[in-house]
């Protein structure tokens, strides 16, 4: 199943060439990501460093990817990605082929590692899910309390320290990609953007889309972007799960929404993600001048 908001213009020759664009990415991203699992040094532009904070009583790790071409006069979108250290790689890979060819604006990408299995396993999840999916007395999420955290202490110190425009993304893949669908019903206006990856919305009786039907119902227009996908060897359940959501926001046609949905053809859980995150950012590359 393929989705569109609404279906931009373009002539053959510039179809091409983005396709082109997007699957150079793509190899380019699977490359980078094999690459840096391997690499202990820290690339050119990369910086590392580790934040406290007082609402998840941790110190937190981040690895902030600048444009090639950085400069701190000048104002970037900022891209916070889920699962750092992994996904973030694939993400700034992306932006940084897309941007010289003029596809995208450069940004600032912020890779926010979970540092544990817990922290994954909590973090991420939105607080009326169940942490393990299997376990009907398993604990609820704090996805939250992360969310809290990243709005109150984590996009003020990004902010204070580096030229950000007023423009976020959210990435995530799988259980990521339920953290970042949930923030557009905890609060919309965290971000302008969403990109999330084989997400497991088909947990526990579809919650997820209810909830998020329920949120849309709501609303009477919602200036953000999402786009979803999911791999055509994936399982039944994330499949329908994909559907459903599909459709819930097919029905809730709000005024300023704007949603792409893609099937990644011969692509499973693992590898969705790795060849789906360049179309994603390209996707939000053109509503980007839709709307400017």
């Amino acid at each position: 199943m393929k989705a569109h908001a609404s279906t931009p213009r373009y002539s053959l020759r510039g179809a091409f060439a983005l396709l082109g664009i997007i699957l150079l990415t793509a190899i380019l991203s699977i490359a980078s990501y094999d690459f840096f699992m391997g690499e202990s040094s820290t690339p050119e532009g990369v910086v590392q460093i580790t934040v406290t904070s007082a609402i998840l009583g941790q110190d937190r790790e981040l690895i902030i990817h600048l444009p090639r071409n950085y400069d701190s006069t000048k104002h970037y979108p900022v891209a916070y990605v889920l699962d750092g250290s992994s996904l973030d790689n694939p993400v700034a890979n992306a932006f940084d082929v897309l941007s010289t060819a003029g596809y995208v604006p450069e940004a600032i990408i912020v890779g926010i590692p979970n540092m544990s299995a817990r922290n994954r396993q909590y973090n991420l999840v939105p607080p009326y899910l169940r942490v393990d999916n299997d376990k009907p007395d398993s604990p609820m999420g704090e996805g939250d309390k992360f969310l809290s955290f990243m709005d109150s202490e984590l996009f003020p110190f990004i902010e204070k320290n580096y030229p950000t425009a007023p423009n976020r993304l959210f990435i995530g893949h799988s259980r990521g990609g339920l953290l970042v669908m949930y923030s557009l019903v905890f609060k919309p206006g965290m971000f302008q953007a969403r990109l999330c990856f084989s997400t497991p919305m088909w947990r526990q009786d579809h919650v997820m889309i209810s909830k998020t039907s329920e949120f849309l119902g709501t609303q009477d227009s919602l200036h953000t972007f999402v786009y979803m996908s999911v791999g055509e060897m994936e399982t039944e359940n994330m499949k329908s799960g994909f559907v459903r959501m599909s459709g819930v926001f097919m029905e809730h046609a709000l005024y300023g929404f704007k949603w792409v949905g893609d099937t990644t053809k011969i692509a499973n859980h693992q590898t969705n993600a790795q060849v789906s995150t360049a179309r994603g950012i390209a996707r939000w590359g053109e509503y980007m001048k839709s709307v400017n």
